[in-house]
Formats: C-alpha cells, sequence, structure tokens
C-alpha cells in the first residue's frame, strides 16, 4: 500500500501527472496536493482514503474530476491482486472519453515494474 500513497513518486507510474508539489511523502488522507498533470487550469490530488485494502483519490482540474480507486487482496505469500477503476467528469473528459480506456491497465503495469524493482 505504500507504494500507493508514495506522493512525491506518483509521477513514476501515473503518466498523466508529471509533478506533485509537497515535502511528505506518504499522501496525508483529506490533504489536497498541487499537480502539474495533463489537464487545464492548476490541478489537484487528494487522497480521500488510504488503508491496507483500499486507496482512494480525486483529482480536480478545470471541467476535469477523475475519481480513482485500487483495491488490493492478498492472494498468497508476497502476491496481492490489484483492481484499479477511475471514473471521469466534466466537459474535458467527456471529449476525450475513448482515449481513458487503456489508463488502468497501463497504470497497473508501470506500478506492477516499480513493485517488483523492490521500490
Amino acid at each position: 500500500m505504500n507504494i500507493l500513497a508514495d506522493i512525491r513518486r506518483l509521477p513514476e507510474w501515473n503518466p498523466a501527472i508529471f509533478s506533485v508539489t509537497t515535502v511528505d511523502s506518504l499522501a496525508l488522507v483529506g490533504k489536497t496536493y498541487r499537480i502539474r498533470a495533463k489537464l487545464p487550469g492548476s490541478p489537484t490530488i487528494t487522497y480521500d482514503q488510504i488503508s491496507d485494502d483500499n486507496v482512494v483519490w480525486r483529482v480536480d482540474g478545470f471541467q476535469a474530476h477523475e475519481t480513482g480507486a485500487w483495491k488490493l487482496v492478498p492472494v498468497a505469500d508476497q502476491k496481492t491482486e490489484v483492481a484499479h477503476t477511475i471514473t471521469h467528469s466534466g466537459a474535458i473528459f467527456r471529449v476525450l472519453a475513448g482515449a481513458f480506456q487503456t489508463v488502468p491497465g497501463l497504470r497497473l503495469d508501470r506500478l506492477q515494474r516499480r513493485a517488483e524493482d523492490g521500490e
């Protein structure tokens, strides 16, 4: 779970986020962080829940809102099944709706590589 809450390293596996402005190493629930992202305006990210089996966050930008969730289920020693879902709202995402169908898989692949590299 720490890998998902490691707010400073979020851009390493989330291709939509270029950088996060923070001194926190782990995201704090309810705290809003400024990000540079592929969104207009001054987008932010806020983690709504961080637990051993669930991480939920919101990205809010100008006419663009994403809610993301990670569900983690231990399946064997040192192995975890991970499901990632996202929902979008706002004019920007309505126009680009089809472009985001592969995003959860891309994020999962990058996150898996990072976890397997032991970082």
